[in-house]
């Protein structure tokens, strides 16, 4: 089977335009690393949605032109899930990144509880966000997802909670006390998943979900790291919310 070979473009593909130029990165990308060829047809994301086949036109190392033939674009994911993870050292959270948009989650928020392992200093924040945008458009070029995640920047647990989501759950590891994802209401629109850090939510913290309507549930009696309950909480969603 031929591999299908895809390029991000950071415009909308909208009706009527059928010429792009493909950013730097994009354009080195496919000339440099995948040694694409004038004539070449790839597939162009453009993370809202839509993508469309293209053929390269004329490359150019810092500014590729494609011409479009054919578009498509898909309805917006329904449910929509948004999942809260809580900071980890740097190198395991950014892993977490592409998993998570190659499932398909619409929306990352880092957030900061009482036992955090790590914290972004607000000097390093704005090319964290950078770096992990990056990561998620190459995850939805892998893995053909045409919807680009939203990765917001750091906020506090509490903080989080003040928002408005219409169904919110939170991992827990409260023995006895909390059903199983699935067991859950499963007719929601836009779905919040919280996962906390290793070392658990401290008592406060869980009380404090209770009080702002948080369903807790349980993703089974062992202790897990938070990028396999993430990943774990996502795709139990995923099959019972789509069911």
């Amino acid at each position: 089977m031929t591999r299908k070979i895809r390029a991000f473009s950071s415009l909308q593909l909208s009706e009527g335009n059928d010429e792009l130029i493909l950013d730097e990165d994009e354009s080195h990308h496919l000339g440099k690393v995948l040694r694409v060829k004038v004539g070449s047809v790839v597939e162009v994301l453009d993370g809202m949605g839509t993508f469309a086949d293209a053929e390269i036109a004329q490359l150019d190392r810092r500014a590729t032109q494609v011409k479009i033939l054919g578009r498509k674009s898909l309805p917006a994911p329904n449910p929509f899930f948004r999942i809260a993870l809580a900071m980890t050292k740097a190198n395991r959270w950014e892993e977490m990144i592409r998993p998570l948009t190659e499932m398909g989650v619409g929306r990352i928020t880092p957030i900061l509880t009482e036992r955090s392992e790590a914290k972004i200093s607000s000097e390093k924040e704005v090319n964290k966000l950078a770096k992990w945008r990056k990561l998620a458009i190459e995850a939805c070029k892998q893995s053909g997802n045409p919807w680009l995640p939203v990765i917001d920047h750091p906020i506090g647990f509490r903080e989080l909670l003040q928002e408005k989501e219409s169904d919110r759950f939170m991992a827990s590891l409260r023995a006895q006390s909390v059903k199983p994802l699935v067991e859950n209401d499963r007719k929601a629109e836009r779905v919040l998943l919280i996962i906390g850090p290793e070392g658990g939510w401290t008592v406060a913290e869980e009380d404090f979900a209770l009080e702002h309507g948080v369903t807790l549930f349980s993703l089974g009696p062992n202790v897990l790291r938070t990028e396999t309950a993430s990943l774990c909480a996502l795709a139990v969603a995923r099959v019972g919310f789509l069911d």
